[in-house]
């Protein structure tokens, strides 16, 4: 499979089943901004909950076809394989489906991921070893830890300075310089390298106002 990261923001996404296994699928989509819609006769309290809240929207009853028509993508994560089945049979060619107990009927699976802010690491086995991705996502989880996603951060705010206001020579090696291993665990550091560029910027446009 090509692997792809989508953005789910305002897409809709119907969910069937409201057991644990779509509250685990769930609990990922949430901070993706997306339209969830669950459709299942029971749900777990967290659905439930989160439903109440208003972050997504439970129907108490059996999936029907009408109900798949519109969405961007489909989770099938009922108890029932025969159900799951059917759901993937009447997706569109043009719609993502999940089946959760069975992955060759849909056309993407979810890989375990690790998320540090703006840094995203996902691990898939192709389904030959679920609990092989969940060991690996614990060695990524320990390697790559919280200080990521202040760096991220970092990194994202610095390369829009470079790129707005330096010229094309010397953004490559700016760039560069923004992935010293110094700057990764020491936010003082990535403080004042900041205001360095900043400061940079507000000499070239002293510069050039003298001049004209």
């Amino acid at each position: 499979m090509y692997p792809i990261h989508v953005n789910l923001s305002g897409k809709t996404v119907i969910v069937a089943g409201g057991g644990l296994v779509a509250y685990r699928k769930i609990k990922d989509l949430l901070n993706e901004e997306a339209i969830i819609t669950v459709i299942s006769l029971a749900a777990v309290n967290e659905i439930q909950e989160w439903h109440f809240e208003q972050k997504l929207t439970w129907i108490e009853r059996e999936v029907k076809r009408v109900d798949l028509e519109e969405a961007f993508l489909i989770i099938a994560a009922t108890n029932s394989k025969e159900t799951n089945s059917w759901i993937a049979s009447h997706a569109k060619p043009n719609q993502l489906v999940n089946v959760a107990d069975h992955m060759e009927l849909g056309n993407f699976i979810v890989p375990s991921v690790v998320k540090r802010g703006k840094l995203v690491l996902s691990v898939s086995t192709s389904g030959a070893s679920p609990i092989l991705s969940k060991s690996i996502k614990k060695e990524l989880q320990q390697t790559y830890s919280e200080d990521y996603e202040t760096y991220l951060d970092f990194l994202f705010e610095c390369r829009a300075i470079i790129k707005r206001e330096f010229p094309q020579a010397c953004r490559r090696s700016l760039l560069r310089e923004l992935t010293d291993s110094r700057f990764l665990y020491d936010k003082e550091k990535q403080n004042v390298y900041k205001q360095a560029l900043m400061n940079k910027v507000d000499r070239n446009l002293a510069s050039k106002t003298t001049k004209e």
